[in-house]
């Protein structure tokens, strides 16, 4: 038969052994109180991080006006969208829209009104829009939409939709009720056109010529310009087209910079000949 001594010390042992265990569950268990507690505080601190990302990305890219994207986000979609086209041989259009006698709006009504014709404008064009087409204030009373896997005939199809949309809404603010009428252009990236056109904004150059060509002949109409300098432009109203005489510039023609004249004139120098058959060409076609 064992002492007293000999069964005291195991169970001496047994407890310190127990106690010891004890005590590192309840470390465990304010370990785990404080893991819980950073977690919370991480999930706090990342929803204010994406809150405060989505703010700045509202200040960065939405226009303050028309709630709409603006031309900083244009600039970095339309290399996105230039590429991907690039590489899939997709189509790619855009559209330049431009509200006529706009500042006659804003002498007659007051630019309180003019803004917020602006600002309903924007929400019309953007009710026409598919959810993968991009649409931008471009400044003033311009607005451009950026169209992917688009033709130039569904280009020029829904260039007059929106014509024809913003010519018969009536904007009405109290007593006052004011029609307005746009000059929209429209030009198309093919797949052939990719390798000469190097530039994404030489898409939006060409639609804002387009849009010029309108503006020239009558306003309130709808003008395509393709790349392809063997091919004629096309319009929604039969407006008369010219071809485009300089496919390659870099810049727009008709908002070209100064820089841009030698360019120019090397140009006219060295495709006198080519330039003459053509401007002969569209001479005939506008008798």
């Amino acid at each position: 038969m064992k002492n007293t001594g000999e069964l005291i010390v195991p169970a001496l042992e047994s407890y310190k052994f127990f106690n010891q265990e004890f005590c590192s569950f309840n470390q465990m268990g304010e370990i785990g109180e404080h893991v819980a507690e950073k977690n919370r505080e991480l999930i706090i601190e990342n929803h204010n991080l994406r809150y405060e990302v989505e703010r700045l990305k509202k200040i960065t890219f939405i226009d303050a006006l028309t709630e709409i994207y603006n031309k900083k986000y244009l600039e970095i979609r339309l290399g996105e969208e230039f590429a991907r086209a690039r590489r899939y041989g997709s189509p790619l259009s855009s559209i330049f829209i431009d509200l006529d006698n706009f500042k006659s709006i804003n002498d007659t009504y007051g630019h309180i009104i003019g803004d917020k014709l602006l600002k309903e404008v924007a929400s019309v064009l953007e009710g026409l829009c598919r959810s993968e087409d991009v649409l931008v204030r471009f400044g003033g009373e311009e607005f451009v939409l950026l169209m992917s896997d688009t033709t130039a005939s569904e280009a020029i199809i829904f260039a007059e939709r929106i014509r024809k949309k913003v010519e018969g809404h009536i904007f009405s603010y109290g007593d006052t009720k004011i029609s307005v009428s746009a000059s929209l252009g429209a030009s198309t990236l093919n797949k052939g056109d990719f390798e000469y056109v190097r530039d994404p904004e030489e898409l939006i150059c060409m639609a804002d010529r387009a849009m010029y060509r309108v503006k020239q002949n009558g306003k309130n109409n709808t003008c395509h310009l393709p790349f392809c300098h063997t091919s004629s432009g096309s319009t929604g109203k039969n407006l008369p087209v010219r071809e485009n005489l300089l496919p390659y510039f870099r810049t727009c023609p008709d908002r070209c910079p100064p820089t841009q004249i030698i360019y120019k004139a090397f140009y006219f120098i060295f495709n006198w000949n080519n330039l003459r058959s053509i401007w002969i060409k569209n001479t005939e076609e506008l008798k």
